[in-house]
């Protein structure tokens, strides 16, 4: 069987309008192509049987492929409806998720929380919502539990600032100052769902979180 005896024929009875091609061959296709082998095959050297079981085998396997794919992408739309839905069911609910964000409102500040990896020295530095340092908070921490952040809503001065939104960053030593890896969470009221390219993100604030970076749901 020769090739350019193939082409030829396949291109004979082939549309050249480029707006009829597809992108990938279906049975109709594959079966065509098939017989037109067969018709100009080399008579001095048909196309064998293991040949032919080998053609027909990579088809079937194309067309197996092609129907796992769309089962893929059904379980994918599923999935994301079930998380869509799951976020809608926490609208108003009290969450714990990865992040280090402070909501101050009516003088009182959001809760947040940390843990070191080890007993330190754990400076608290809280932000404004322009990067801004307005407070700096250390304290001493003997253990490796998780504790609870508290703001007054106040600087350094002791003076009451601005609602708003705030953040706050950690940074902890040894006694040899060595750094001390710390993990921090932040605790929010969930007031609504926003759906971006298929992926639901709670509103916490003026905050956006995915489902994923939920870490408890306290009430």
């Amino acid at each position: 069987m020769t090739t350019s005896a193939i082409n030829s024929a396949t291109a004979t009875g082939t549309s050249t309008n480029p707006s009829s091609k597809k992108s990938a061959l279906d049975q109709a296709d594959f079966l065509k192509i098939f017989v037109t082998q067969l018709r100009f095959q080399d008579p001095l050297e048909p196309l064998d049987n293991y040949q032919m079981a080998s053609q027909m085998a990579q088809f079937s396997m194309v067309q197996s492929l092609n129907g796992m794919t769309e089962s893929i992408k059904s379980m994918e739309s599923s999935q994301a409806a079930a998380n869509n839905l799951q976020a809608a069911a926490l609208v108003g609910k009290k969450v714990e998720v990865k992040g280090s964000a402070l909501t101050l409102s009516q003088g009182e500040a959001s809760e947040g929380s940390y843990q070191l990896d080890k007993p330190g020295k754990l400076t608290v530095r809280i932000l404004n919502d322009k990067g801004s340092l307005v407070r700096v908070i250390e304290t001493q921490v003997s253990d490796t539990q998780k504790h609870q952040f508290l703001w007054d809503g106040k600087n350094d001065q002791g003076i009451a600032i601005p609602d708003g939104q705030y953040s706050f960053q950690v940074s902890a030593v040894d006694a040899q100052e060595g750094n001390i890896e710390v993990k921090t969470t932040m605790v929010g009221k969930v007031d609504g769902v926003t759906l971006d390219q298929g992926k639901a993100y709670l509103q916490i604030g003026s905050n956006k979180v995915l489902l994923s970076e939920i870490i408890a749901i306290l009430a």
